[in-house]
């Protein structure tokens, strides 16, 4: 949670207001369907205690230091939701499994037609698989491990290309597909791109 507050994401304290409006919600309406997909404790009349339980422990701070523990399965595949998808559909286990067409493409081919089919939503969605790339370079270090995570628990691959060469490969032609195909999406006040503050 604190790896997603930094990224961008819902930070403790909003967290910890969703559980509070749950437990409320368990109490005055425990089938409401809105509350489907939020875990129970082991009796259904315990879970609102249990979900303010939560709530206070997340605002306390009260947390053992992350370097504790390693990353457990679970936290690693929340880092890689771009991943989850592609690589199992696009590198599964036969290699490019999207059409049969490309049963025998190369690794480079399997790359374009990944990034013609995301074309034109490209700038909202190949940024974060460049982002994706550096960090299962930064956090698995050999092959094997890399082999062991988005093979064996995410069902992906890497095509006939190792994952050390794989993952640097389609970073690099996801940022050359945005460079000749897309302008930046961002200007500065005064209307020129890429204007900095003076």
């Amino acid at each position: 949670m604190r790896t997603a507050e930094q990224d961008g994401g819902r930070n403790l304290r909003e967290i910890a207001a969703e559980l509070r409006v749950a437990a409320d919600l368990f109490e005055v309406r425990p089938d409401d369907e809105a509350l489907g997909r939020i875990p129970r404790a082991e009796t259904e009349d315990r879970t609102p205690q249990v979900l303010r339980e939560i709530a206070g422990h997340l605002e306390s701070g009260d947390w053992r230091s992350s370097g504790d523990f390693p990353l457990g399965t679970d936290e690693l595949l929340l880092r890689f939701p771009r991943f989850a998808q592609i690589l199992p559909i696009y590198w599964g286990q036969d290699g490019v499994a999207i059409s049969d067409d490309m049963q025998d493409s190369t690794v480079e081919e399997g790359i374009l037609l990944f990034i013609e089919e995301m074309h034109p939503r490209c700038p909202w969605q190949l940024p974060s698989v460049v982002a994706e790339c550096a960090q299962a370079l930064a956090l698995f270090h050999t092959e094997e491990q890399m082999d062991a995570f988005f093979c064996e628990v995410m069902g992906g691959g890497a095509g006939s290309e190792d994952f050390l060469d794989f993952f640097p490969l389609l970073a690099r032609y996801c940022v050359d597909h945005l460079k000749e195909s897309h302008s930046p999406l961002w200007t500065s006040r005064s209307g020129h791109p890429g204007g900095g503050v003076g």
